[in-house]
């Protein structure tokens, strides 16, 4: 995988600086990541801020950062875009109101081509910085869905966790979107001879029940695609985290790494309560969560984000642009 200096290098050595938007200029932390994507060559930001009173100073002397004002800020070339996107589903009215949002206005500008990418969620929940992505840059052509997906991080190890973030408990079909998903999105961050394993409470049927049909099914659908990558399930989280353990339980399995790139977690709960027991209890870096299958990129930010936390998320954002 690239490490956040490898592709902080590939971002100052493109000569076409891509731009992303912040809708949440009045964070001093959001303040800070601007200043230094533009003091570090890595991208040209684009801050939304409610009010026009609310812009600092010290941003204004930043000739590279954009800085929009809603109370200022002329909606009126995104409205009718915007009512046509939605295809009937919202009024002239409706769009001038919603445009006047901060993530809705963002997004838009992305979907115009305006700006390449959005990171949002520092102060708003995921819901606030997903809804709008979806209604109006939207999933892409092979996808039901999108989903969201965390990069877990501790000195030399990377694996994926996925889906822990949007999707509550997700369809036999939209289990093996989720898989092919995140592959693509290892693949685009480097990963090398991919492997996947998507969890249940079974192994290669030890366990019985609905759920553990749900995830059979999602893997019977992946065998039917041609997919470049190996994956195996059902499938426990030890076995498949531990080569030992899953030789001893999954006989025969396809797998041949240690330890797999991705985990694909059946529900929310698991995939939630999961990520967070990694990063608590298992002192592993949850870089993310990156929101995977929509047209243009849109991430999200936990808010409880560090500094560092936003800088990198930023970056990785450009990069995937």
């Amino acid at each position: 995988m690239f490490t956040i200096e490898e592709i902080k290098e590939k971002l100052v050595t493109n000569s076409i600086k891509k731009r992303i938007v912040l809708p949440e200029g009045e964070a001093e932390i959001i303040q800070e990541v601007a200043k230094t994507l533009i003091d570090q060559k890595l991208g040209l930001p684009v801050l939304i801020f409610k009010n026009s009173a609310d812009i600092p100073n010290h941003l204004r002397t930043y000739k590279d950062i954009e800085l929009i004002a809603l109370d200022q800020f002329d909606t009126t070339e995104f409205e009718s875009k915007f009512v046509e996107i939605r295809k009937g589903k919202a009024t002239a009215e409706q769009a001038a109101t919603l445009l006047k949002l901060p993530n809705y206005l963002g997004c838009m500008i992305v979907k115009t081509k305006q700006a390449d990418c959005m990171l949002s969620g520092l102060n708003n929940t995921t819901a606030d910085t997903i809804r709008p992505a979806l209604q109006i840059i939207g999933t892409k052509p092979q996808y039901s869905i999108a989903s969201s997906a965390f990069i877990m991080a501790k000195g030399n190890e990377r694996y994926i966790f996925t889906d822990c973030a949007l999707n509550i408990k997700p369809t036999s079909e939209q289990l093996a979107d989720i898989t092919n998903m995140a592959a693509e999105f290892a693949q685009i961050m480097n990963f090398k001879d991919i492997e996947a394993t998507l969890l249940s409470y079974s192994t290669n049927g030890s366990g019985k029940g609905e759920d553990v049909d749900r995830v059979k099914k999602a893997v019977e659908i992946l065998k039917e695609k041609n997919t470049s990558y190996k994956f195996e399930g059902e499938i426990q989280f030890d076995a498949a985290f531990d080569k030992l353990v899953r030789d001893k339980k999954f006989k025969n399995n396809s797998l041949t790494k240690q330890t797999p790139d991705i985990f694909v977690f059946p529900e929310i709960h698991s995939g939630n309560i999961g990520y967070k027991i990694a990063q608590r209890m298992g002192g592993y870096e949850a870089i993310g969560p990156f929101v995977l299958g929509l047209n243009q990129p849109v991430n999200d930010l936990s808010r409880g984000a560090t500094f560092i936390d936003v800088l990198n998320t930023a970056i990785i954002t450009l990069f995937l642009s």
